[in-house]
């Protein structure tokens, strides 16, 4: 599965709700500490953080449209 398609139409759905960020990691050296920090050590990792600012939940892998739907639904 490809997931930068659908983050992408993820991205224009929730438009104004929540904010993604996409890093790429081989490239940036910011985006690599980042990571480091976070504990992502496989790619994809996506991160889910809510409007205070703390760590919602972590996904390391694939993931379905349904489960990151039901995850950006979640975050507060």
């Amino acid at each position: 599965m490809k997931m930068k398609p659908l983050v992408e139409r993820l991205e224009q759905s929730y438009s104004g709700k929540v904010e993604f960020r996409r890093l790429n990691v081989g490239t940036d050296r910011d985006a690599s500490d980042l990571a480091n920090k976070l504990g992502a050590r496989y790619v994809p990792t996506f991160v889910f953080v809510n409007s205070d600012g703390v760590i919602a939940k972590t996904v390391v892998g694939e993931m379905t449209e349904q489960a990151m739907t039901s995850e950006l639904t979640a975050l507060k």
